[in-house]
């Protein structure tokens, strides 16, 4: 028979279990706010309410913003492992998945628990996410942008099959195609990509915004509420989910005084290659069709393009600033060189220095009250127009 332990090692866990009760909990994690108007600062979010008014402790100090009044706050964290689930409206979910029938898909979360979400709001999961980082953008965007009408296998060989998916349950997707049913073990499959003709993609005129959290799920969405230790979270088909608030790593809002350049459609667009190699400029990706990346962070808004190039836009509307900041793509993995200039109604009004790959991205603010044309110019600096992936970030007219 064993012998009971010392007095001291019976003592040790109570003793511990009263030691963390009575501890404070760590601090919020601080993170850059930047606000339409003013400086930016650093600070960590303690409340949203209904309103989408966001509460921001800095120094002890509590200040409250307005969602509209945000450019965004945080730092996007990027998707590093699967499943990830495609959502029609935008959002990703990291889940452990899953089960599905014509109906209904469940998951999941390792944030929100389990998820049972109707089958039209999915566009997707990836099961294996690539290695390389531009490839897994390329794959994600890939189930996102689908078209078609029917559902297709996205296998890890690289073929695809194409039916209806008749039900994923014991880690097999039955899959109905032309030939007859046939049964794919989970273990073969890369993706799938259910039929984007039955989508609800839905629409958002209003203020709503993206929620980004540490493990890079990123959530599209018309409610956010924090208090205390809750964090809530309306998605779209009347969906709510809940987790911890110290999950929360980034909001940007949309549909404030903020208008980005990549929601508007370019009046002219010009490039000009050292060579021949054209490289048409993208909206919310790199030149690459990779997510923008720039000093080591992520962005959800912007514009990619390679030198020599020139976008017009037209100004319809009374807008007083426009913002954004300057950089090479991380892709090019610090290599790259470039000159920036911004013209108003023809007239230079910004010109940057030489912009190199690995230097942090160059904030810049230029005055267009009562303009009717922008001219963003990426000009060739060293080396001519070698690894010249340029980035205009969160390119956006305040009005």
């Amino acid at each position: 028979m064993k012998s009971d332990p010392p007095a001291a090692r019976r003592l040790l866990p109570g003793f511990l279990c009263l030691l963390l009760a009575g501890s404070s909990p760590a601090p919020a994690q601080t993170y850059p706010a930047i606000p339409v108007d003013g400086e930016p600062f650093e600070a960590s979010v303690s409340a949203i309410d209904a309103e989408l008014r966001i509460t921001f402790t800095t120094a002890g100090e509590s200040r409250v913003l307005p969602a509209g009044e945000l450019v965004c706050w945080g730092s996007w964290a990027d998707v590093r492992r699967g499943p990830v689930l495609v959502l029609a409206g935008g959002s990703l979910i990291v889940a452990d998945l899953f089960e599905a029938d014509k109906e209904r898909l469940t998951a999941d979360s390792a944030l929100f628990g389990p998820l049972e979400i109707p089958l039209e709001m999915v566009a997707g999961a990836a099961f294996r996410l690539p290695a390389n980082r531009l490839a897994r953008d390329r794959l994600l965007d890939r189930i996102a942008d689908a078209s078609g009408d029917s559902d297709r296998v996205i296998l890890a060989n690289g073929d695809e099959v194409a039916g209806r998916v008749e039900a994923i349950r014991d880690d097999v997707i039955s899959l109905e195609t032309t030939v007859g049913s046939v049964d794919v073990e989970l273990g073969r499959v890369q993706a799938l990509v259910f039929n984007p003709a039955l989508l609800d993609r839905g629409t958002r005129d209003g203020l709503h915004l993206a929620a980004g959290f540490s493990d890079g799920t990123r959530l599209i969405t018309d409610r956010l509420v924090l208090a205390g230790e809750s964090l809530s979270i309306d998605a779209a088909g009347g969906l709510r989910w809940s987790t911890a608030p110290g999950e929360l790593v980034a909001i940007q809002p949309f549909g404030g005084r903020v208008t980005y350049l990549s929601d508007l459609r370019a009046a002219g667009d010009r490039h000009v290659p050292f060579l021949e190699l054209p490289w048409p400029y993208r909206t919310d990706r790199n030149v690459a069709a990779g997510r923008l990346r720039s000093g080591g962070r992520l962005y959800l808004k912007g514009l990619g393009v390679h030198s020599a190039s020139r976008l017009t836009y037209r100004l319809d509307k009374p807008y007083r600033r426009f913002d954004v900041e300057l950089a090479i793509d991380d892709l090019t993995a610090g290599r790259g060189s470039v000159r920036f200039r911004v013209f108003v109604d023809g007239r230079v009004r910004h010109t940057s220095d030489t912009i190199r790959g690995g230097a942090a991205p160059v904030p810049v603010s230029v005055d267009v009250t009562g303009a009717k044309r922008l001219d963003l110019v990426v000009d060739f600096a060293d080396r001519a127009d070698e690894q010249d992936h340029a980035n205009w970030l969160d390119a956006r007219l305040v009005r």
